[in-house]
């Protein structure tokens, strides 16, 4: 079982990879928001394959740096009445009916987290419209390559990187389940990001979130 998850590990993490540099992305959408997020966030919502992996870079982990109407604070206020229930297997139709028009706006205005998006796939399907369960797939799709391409995860300077504290805890699940040994150790890094140490025994990962201080 181990080495099954190690060998996941290294196809998931051992691949092409790119260092994201968070400074130029913060300096680009800081001084730049209509070139570097706007413009490159309407592309990512009608046809994301249309965006370069650079572009996709630039938008995903820019966005911990712009304010899109709908953060993390606003996510977890309506976790209850929105997302818990949008995330259950089996969705029905009528409680996907009754949640949809509150999803979809915060979905419109925060369409790179990967929670929303699993949600409105659950809410499309259940509701029966297809070719938005498509365009949400491939958005989700892309999102997971950039951050597959982020790093290779295996030392400090070359983490995977990810916006949200709930996406480093996915992305950690295959190094916790790996035994009794697994540890979480806090990393230094700079003022707005997170860098953390998920460990089980010989195998370790490097999870970095960007942005993830910004409140």
């Amino acid at each position: 079982m181990k080495k099954s998850l190690s060998f996941l590990l290294l196809i998931i993490f051992g691949f092409s990879f790119c260092q994201i540099n968070v400074e130029e992305i913060k300096k680009n959408v800081t001084e730049n928001p209509q070139k570097y997020y706007d413009d490159y966030l309407k592309t990512f919502k009608t046809n994301p394959s249309n965006l370069s992996q650079d572009e996709m870079n630039q938008l995903y982990y820019g966005s911990r740096f712009v304010d899109t109407g709908y953060g993390m604070s606003l996510f977890n206020r309506d976790y209850d009445e929105i997302w818990k229930i949008a995330s259950r297997k089996g969705l029905s139709k009528s409680k996907a009916q009754k949640i949809r028009i509150k999803a979809e706006d915060a979905y419109h205005k925060a369409p790179l987290n990967l929670e929303i998006l699993t949600s409105m796939v659950n809410i499309y399907n259940a509701i029966g419209e297809k070719a938005k369960v498509e365009i949400c797939k491939l958005q989700n799709n892309r999102i997971i390559k950039t951050i597959d391409e982020s790093g290779t995860g295996k030392t400090e300077s070359s983490p995977i990187c990810v916006i949200t504290a709930g996406d480093m805890i996915s992305f950690a699940k295959p190094v916790m389940m790996m035994g009794r040994a697994f540890k979480q150790k806090d990393l230094k890094t700079d003022d707005s990001c997170m860098l953390t140490e998920y460990s089980n025994g010989s195998t370790s990962l490097f999870v970095k979130c960007i942005g993830c201080l910004n409140f």
